[in-house]
């Protein structure tokens, strides 16, 4: 008996050690997660949400509207166009695999940086989508610049663009928009080598509809408003964007930038932040999936209508993107829906904007009805018919 106590007392010894040592280790991963990512910046906000009252609808109700954003950067060399054309034959394929709930083709979103500026990537991606497969938008890792030389930069920009049919809406009337990803996470000087302090009403005024930067980590420059669609006002103050309105049912805004958030937040058994970053390193899974449509991102009052943003490198990462995980993602995420009883919408950057958009104006039922609702459709999208008119002469 006494020696079956002793033993008992040792592998309680035991037992307190292991536990201490998981404990030890457990605590040194979060402190090098919350330093070397820089969660300081918006996790307090993370924190502060887990304990507030959220919309929510059941999933029988529930409309997930799915957007990806690409910074899409196949180099400035003589092998950029080679590259980008493996990259959009092989990812045409995979987009005629995926449709969302009302037959809808799984759509994408270029942004493509103007300090690559070559002629025959950006005439590529115009005519992918041209035949339907997505929308281009702007990327910049602009120069520093400063309020005063930057709107003249960014008409030189707008300009290139334009020369090719993108950033520009189609019709009699065209009109210059776009939405905007800044390169290395520097919008509105939150890192010093943007050095624009005006860059958010100075993106709005040049017909951007709303910045799709964020969110990320290991940077100052995320938010610290995180997990929302909001509008940020502008100051001479750097990173004017930390804080803002939600966009709210009701409660028209029409004077400043859209900010629109992709989901983040932290997995608390292995302390792995998760920012909707679809890369090599960060490769999708159904359990991220889940927790992106768990974040909730909404339009205030109208909580049916979840939108769910990821972002990639889609040439730095072609190896995740095109061999298996996006066709994978595409996959778990429709059976996700299904097995929910969740409505899917596969959309552009500038759709899910009108869907907002539409949302704040007090639109409901089925986002379909709402694709188009603010910003109209790019001229890309009658590329195809004004080249077939040509060439017969009409």
């Amino acid at each position: 008996m006494r020696a079956w106590t002793e033993r008992r007392k040792k592998w309680v010894r035991m037992a307190a050690v292991i536990g201490a040592v998981l404990v030890f280790l457990y605590v040194v991963r979060a402190v090098y997660t919350f330093t070397f990512y820089k969660a300081s910046v918006w996790f307090p906000s993370y924190l502060a949400s887990l304990f507030a009252s959220q919309e929510t609808v059941a999933d029988a109700r529930k409309h997930v509207v799915f957007l990806m954003v690409d910074h899409y950067e196949p180099g400035r060399d003589e092998e950029a166009e080679a590259r980008s054309e493996r990259w959009l034959v092989r990812f045409r394929a995979i987009a005629e695999r995926h449709h969302d709930s009302y037959g809808n083709r799984f759509r994408y979103s270029w942004f493509y940086p103007y300090d690559e500026h070559r002629e025959q990537v950006l005439a590529g991606l115009c005519l992918a989508a041209a035949e339907g497969y997505g929308e281009v938008e702007l990327h910049w890792h602009h120069p520093r610049s400063d309020s005063q030389r930057f709107p003249a930069m960014l008409d030189d920009a707008i300009r290139w663009f334009q020369h090719h049919d993108a950033l520009v809406s189609a019709g009699p009337n065209p009109r210059t928009q776009f939405g905007f990803i800044h390169g290395v996470w520097a919008l509105d000087d939150s890192q010093p080598r943007c050095g624009v302090r005006r860059e958010l009403d100075i993106l709005f005024q040049h017909g951007c509809y709303a910045d799709f930067t964020f969110s990320t980590i290991g940077t100052v420059s995320q938010p610290r408003k995180i997990n929302s669609i909001y509008y940020a006002t502008d100051s001479d103050a750097p990173k004017s964007y930390d804080t803002g309105e939600d966009v709210t049912v009701g409660k028209p805004i029409e004077d400043r930038l859209m900010i629109f958030e992709g989901p983040i937040g932290l997995n608390w058994i292995t302390w792995r932040l998760d920012y909707a970053a679809v890369e090599a390193w960060a490769r999708p899974t159904p359990g991220r999936i889940l927790r992106w449509i768990g974040a909730n991102i909404h339009v205030q009052g109208r909580p049916e209508w979840v939108f769910v943003k990821v972002y990639s490198h889609g040439i730095q990462s072609q190896d995740v993107i095109l061999d298996h995980d996006l066709d994978g993602m595409l996959r778990s995420l429709e059976e996700i829906c299904r097995a929910r009883g969740i409505t899917l919408h596969y959309v552009t950057a500038r759709e899910a904007y009108n869907l907002v958009k539409a949302a704040e104006a007090g639109k409901s039922g089925n986002p379909e009805d709402f694709r188009d609702y603010r910003v109209p459709k790019p001229a890309t999208s009658t590329l195809l018919q004004r080249r077939a008119s040509a060439a017969s002469g009409l």
